[in-house]
């Protein structure tokens, strides 16, 4: 066993259950529950003392049933000891029980319906006719479920679960399985049991109580085994109708998964709850999915389409769960990239199928491979296998690693080996592992059964370390020198650093043939290596397509070059979404000149493509951030050459929406409106003004189509807005009917210029009036407006502790607030502000985000320190400033 598994903080292995008989009875006027459960236990030691998790919850009785008992009396606990750094309870037995027996635990409990959004939680909305509702539901992942019933709270210690509820008469009550008897109680309750659930984990354990409607379909069941599935999307009652759209996606993946991994779902139905205080974007629990409201509903008429894809991919990624993660788990938490990654690659798969006209895998490009390679970049990420002691931990990685570089391995090896051998393994694997654990080696030894190749050989180094290397390219006539170097975004690693020799596969791309490119397989397996292009070939790209996860370092006349190729239209959309995205992160480093990245971006003044326009947005958009205190004419110069890059397609597109469009058109349209606007264009701020008034004075709604709405929002308070128009946005909040729009009012908001509405900004976005959950909308638009980051940061400092007791059970969101606080500053006293406000503050269970924060702001220092002259200079030579 290797050190790494002996620092864990495990169950003592004394007893292990494998079947809970669980009753629950919520409270939802007094916010309470109460707990009853039997646990089938085998005994493995002679032992008088049992040890579980158990977290918030009080333990009124517990007693031990013993097999070779004459009686059904047992023994009732003489001590029960808790110990709430470890989160456990030791009940102490007055007689030892003799190993290779088995007996039952009896427990009685209570607990609080929280208001935490972890555990077993209440939740609260209004109905239709504006009073007040309450819900109960669960978040259990990833060590919230001994809130709920104390329990053996670890991945690998799988049991079966027979789950009562006990609820008012009027309500729904729902768990992982289907309902087998409902029965009404003379106390205006009903007791609704269900069936027993497979073999599982208790973090995928779910229950759901509420007044709540439902939509309803059923898969055909060709590929499940000729049984059709029953899928259902809840919402509270009066939105249902809303959930029609996932609905529709989660019945077409069902059936394509079952396809695609050889297995079929395994439960007789699958339930998607929206639920209006939710911390995360979904839970994968087995046949009971819960979801963030706005990542499972859409309004056809009112809500915005760029949630569309969110809906669809959410919902395909939580269903691609149902077997890698609820079939198959992973051992233990340093594997959660085994659920995460593979449902994140898979998921975009799944609506690549569905919605083969959004070219999902492009998207993919400019969303989640450079989110990974983003965070992968810090000295202060984390390898995909991380290790993992403690609960305190294991939140912490779920992050960019876990989900997007272990997508992007995914991909890179699914490319390498072939979609179809590769899915093959992962079907060999899924066979193997079924109703069990798992870990990462055992999927590298399905694939390499199935492939041939050795795959732990070349992929261990991808997931055991952290980092990905830089190519960087010398040209000798046809000649190229090929060298791999770690990729550090703040600047050269060190020799120390840059140990790590990872196997590459280097896409070569030389160019058309005929209608085709010719895309090579060599394999860089060295610190360095020598390729020969053949005799007057004057055009090649390395990672063609974007599977390979590393960046490339060109010299700068074949950047100027590729520049060339994107305006003879020779480079597909990934590839220009590539190279500007590592030109964009070269700059940012210091291995490229930011000038040279400004060079290659100015190529696109004929780009149509809104998946393109995606990674120029992200690129300029990173720029002006960081820039944002550098001096005005050189900020404006910026903005003026966004101005000039778009304005042509913006006058293109108009701003009417039409139900002929493409949804790419669609979202292109929104984009570039926000582009213009942002840049201060003045016929886009001017008619921007224009549709503002027409909505909120005159009530006419076509004026803003809902695509459209918060991008107005944020460029009406941009530049001309006050009071006036503050207050109809604060007005459109209150009154919006569904959640997304309600999201978008909020992050509009944060735009405003003045101090004074700043500050009302700042404290809305904290006030009974938002959900916990929504601040990070409210403060990721307060973070994006220049005029207001500072003063977000002083918000989170004078309001630390108010801040820290309300979220920092919902670990997730308390870290993005410090992000959005600090992660956009750009200058040393920044560092030394943030290190020094929090040097006295207890910082272990956020400590990772705020160091890889602070990591920023240096890398964002160095940059300006570096380039403010050369794009200075830039904008001067070609016109952008006098």
């Amino acid at each position: 066993m290797s050190k790494e598994v002996d620092r864990r903080v495990l169950l003592p292995t004394n007893v292990r259950p494998t079947h809970y008989t669980l009753t629950l009875t919520p409270d939802l006027v007094n916010f309470t529950f109460k707990g009853s459960e039997v646990v089938n236990l085998n005994i493995n030691e002679n032992t008088s003392v049992i040890t579980l998790h158990a977290n918030d919850i009080e333990i009124k009785s517990a007693k031990l049933v013993n097999s070779t008992l004459k009686t059904n009396q047992g023994y009732r606990a003489v001590n029960i000891a808790k110990n709430a750094e470890n989160q456990t309870v030791t009940l102490t037995f007055p007689q030892e029980i003799a190993a290779k027996t088995t007996a039952t635990l009896h427990i009685e409990y209570t607990g609080i319906l929280n208001d935490k959004m972890l555990g077993f939680y209440r939740s609260s909305y209004k109905d239709q006719d504006g009073k007040t509702k309450y819900m109960a539901s669960t978040q259990f992942e990833a060590t919230e479920a001994r809130r709920a019933f104390p329990s053996w709270d670890e991945p690998a210690i799988k049991a079966t679960f027979d789950i009562t509820l006990i609820v008012p008469a009027e309500m729904t009550a729902l768990s992982n399985m289907n309902v087998v008897s409902e029965t009404r109680l003379g106390d205006g309750n009903k007791e609704v049991k269900f069936a027993r659930t497979p073999i599982m984990s208790t973090y995928l354990v779910a229950f759901v109580v509420g007044d709540l409607g439902y939509v309803e379909s059923f898969t055909t069941g060709v590929h499940n085994g000729g049984k059709s599935v029953t899928v259902r999307v809840y919402a509270p009652k009066g939105e249902e109708r809303h959930g029609d759209f996932a609905l529709k996606i989660a019945t077409s993946t069902l059936e394509y998964f079952a396809e695609v991994f050889g297995i079929p779902y395994p439960l007789p139905k699958c339930d998607m709850v929206a639920i209006p205080d939710f911390e995360a974007g979904a839970m994968e629990n087995w046949g009971l999915i819960t979801y963030r409201t706005t990542a499972v509903l859409f309004d056809q008429k009112a809500s915005d389409a760029r949630f569309k894809k969110s809906i669809a991919y959410t919902v395909s990624h939580e269903l691609a769960h149902q077997w890698f993660g609820n079939l198959v788990t992973m051992e233990w938490w340093t594997d959660l990239w085994l659920n995460e990654g593979f449902a994140t690659w898979v998921g975009y798969l799944a609506v690549d199928k569905l919605f083969p006209e959004w070219e999902i895998w492009n998207q993919y490009v400019t969303e989640g491979f450079q989110r990974g390679l983003q965070l992968d970049a810090l000295r202060s990420s984390h390898p995909i296998e991380v290790p993992v002691n403690d609960s305190s931990e294991i939140h912490q990685i779920f992050d960019a690693i876990s989900y997007y570089k272990g997508a992007n391995v995914i991909r890179m090896l699914s490319a390498f080996l072939g979609e179809e051998v590769f899915l093959a393994g992962v079907k060999r694997y899924l066979m193997r592992h079924k109703f069990s654990n798992a870990s990462t080696d055992d999927l590298w030894k399905a694939l390499t059964e199935e492939s041939g190749n050795d795959v732990s050989k070349f992929m261990t180094l991808w997931t055991k370390v952290a980092g990905h290397p830089v190519l960087t390219v010398e040209e000798t006539g046809n000649t190229l020198r090929i060298r791999q170097y770690r990729f550090l975004s703040s600047g050269v690693a060190s020799p120390e650093e840059d140990s790590t020799v990872w196997w590459v596969p280097l896409g070569v791309d030389l160019g058309p043939t005929d209608t085709q490119h010719e895309i090579g397989t060599v394999v860089l397996t060295q610190k360095e290596m020598t390729l020969v292009l053949p005799e007057k070939c004057d055009f090649y790209q390395l990672n063609a397509r974007k599977t390979g996860v590393f960046r490339v370092n060109y010299v700068p006349e074949r950047l100027s070059k590729l520049g060339e190729a994107v305006k003879k239209g020779l480079l597909g959309p990934s590839d220009r979404i590539g190279i500007m995205a590592d030109a964009g992160a070269l700059a940012a480093s210091g291995y490229g000149k930011t000038s040279g990245l400004l060079n290659f971006i100015k190529n696109f003044e004929d780009e149509d493509q809104y998946i393109v326009w995606c990674e120029i947005n992200s690129r300029l958009a990173n720029l002006l951030n960081v820039w944002f205190e550098q001096p005005e004419h050189v900020y404006q110069g910026l903005l003026k050459f966004q101005r000039q890059l778009v304005s042509k397609l913006v006058t293109k597109l108009g701003w009417e929406y039409s139900d002929n469009d493409d949804y790419l058109t669609t979202m292109l349209r929104s984009l570039v409106i926000k582009m213009a606007g942002k840049a201060n264009d003045p016929d886009t701020v001017r008619e921007a003004h224009r549709r503002f008034h027409s909505f909120t004075k005159r009530n006419e709604e076509s004026a803003l189509h809902p695509n459209i709405r918060g991008v107005v929002f944020e460029i009406v308070l941009s530049y001309g807005g006050g009071n006036e128009e503050f207050d109809s946005i604060l007005k459109y909040y209150s009154e919006a009917r569904t959640a997304d729009q309600k999201v978008i009012a909020l992050t509009g908001l944060g735009f405003a210029q003045s101090e004074d509405l700043i500050q009302r900004a700042l404290k809305f976005s904290t006030s009974e009036e938002v959900r916990n959950q929504d601040i990070i909308y409210a403060f990721n638009g307060l973070q994006a407006n220049r005029k207001s980051r500072r003063a977000l940061w002083n918000y989170v400092k004078e309001n630390f502790y108010m801040l820290h007791d309300r979220y920092a059970k919902s670990l997730a969101i308390f870290e993005n607030i410090v992000k959005f606080g600090v992660e956009l500053f750009a200058s040393e006293d920044d560092i030394k502000d943030v290190e020094k406000f929090f040097s006295n503050k207890n910082c272990k269970d956020f400590e990772r985000s705020l160091q890889q924060s602070i990591e920023k702001i240096r890398a964002n220092a160095a940059w300006v320190e570096r380039d403010s002259k050369d794009v200075e200079e830039w904008l001067r030579t070609n016109g952008y400033i006098e």
